[in-house]
């Protein structure tokens, strides 16, 4: 994409309330669809190449940064930053637009995000494409941290990810262990947590790709955010999820990756049995990862983020 192509409209910093400020940037076309991206983790942020995935002649691009999450201030923030929170936040982002609706591109985290929103704002959302959706259920969460799942997968990786742990530890412990080390004293100690925390979804995000190690102290808030939402379970996002879906008015784009380690393809099966909805529609990226650094589950985005502007 030509850099000339990426200058922004609108940045911004939109306060929110209990001190948050939201880094708000609209890039593309100011008449076209508006479309707005929701990121993973939660806590990763928006990059400005998130943009390769649009057309952004067709497109009115709206990146938001979570709260506490990339360019939002204070970064890192744990405090009035719950689930709640985050959908009070994006409706509280389209009122300041004066958008009555708009499309939801979203991945992992910001794809479980999307689909609540979609469910609780139904009358807002044109239509979705959603990626890597992480269903945050237990057993998504022990699929991800546990023992079983991706543990029994990735078994040297994962010793590496409990290395400062007790054997058979449990997965409240854990998370425990990693928030006395993302908060001690010693910066070496928190960078040790941090890499660990991250190399192990790194790892199950995109095999065999190497962690960037370079800003430090952004993968220390990831990493925080991240175990703060896990073990909260979410702030109830599961049982969201398994209450709204019926209410869901907008057709809604699905891509799942075949070898998906951090939000397995069969989780989402189980969980979407019994709970169909008929304006849902998952489809399996064979050969497919979790991130987009793939290049088969970002050709599959891209088309299909493509195909929505034309309905």
């Amino acid at each position: 994409m030509p850099v000339h192509q990426r200058k922004a409209i609108r940045r911004t910093w939109l306060s929110v309330g209990q001190g948050h400020q939201v880094y708000v940037a609209q890039y593309g076309n100011p008449e076209g669809i508006p479309i707005l991206y929701l990121h993973g983790g939660p806590g990763a942020g928006c990059a400005v190449e998130d943009l390769a995935l649009f057309d952004l002649s067709v497109y009115q691009v709206i990146l938001l940064d979570q709260r506490g999450a990339g360019r939002s201030r204070p970064r890192g923030e744990l405090q009035h930053n719950t689930l709640q929170h985050l959908l009070g936040d994006i409706e509280t982002v389209r009122n300041w637009l004066n958008i009555s609706r708009w499309m939801l591109a979203g991945g992992s985290f910001g794809a479980t995000l999307a689909l609540i929103y979609a469910a609780y704002y139904p009358s807002r959302v044109i239509s979705q494409v959603l990626w890597g959706l992480f269903i945050p259920s237990p057993q998504g969460i022990a699929a991800l941290y546990g023992t079983a799942g991706a543990a029994s997968v990735f078994k040297k990786e994962y010793q590496q990810f409990v290395a400062r742990s007790k054997p058979q530890v449990s997965l409240a412990e854990l998370f425990a262990d990693y928030r006395t080390g993302l908060t001690h004293h010693s910066e070496d100690v928190r960078r040790d947590f941090t890499m660990r925390w991250q190399t192990w979804e790194m790892t199950l995000a995109y095999p065999s790709q190497m962690l960037n190690r370079g800003n430090v102290q952004f993968s220390q808030s990831l990493a925080s955010i991240e175990l703060y939402y896990v073990a909260n379970n979410y702030f109830g996002a599961f049982e969201k999820l398994s209450q709204k879906l019926p209410l869901i008015q907008c057709q809604t784009y699905i891509l799942q990756g075949e070898f998906d380690w951090v939000c397995p393809a069969d989780e989402l099966h189980r969980f979407l049995q019994g709970r169909q909805n008929q304006l849902l529609t998952m489809t399996e990226i064979k050969g497919g990862y979790h991130a987009l650094a793939d290049a088969k589950m970002a050709k599959a985005v891209i088309n299909a983020i493509r195909e929505m502007a034309k309905q």
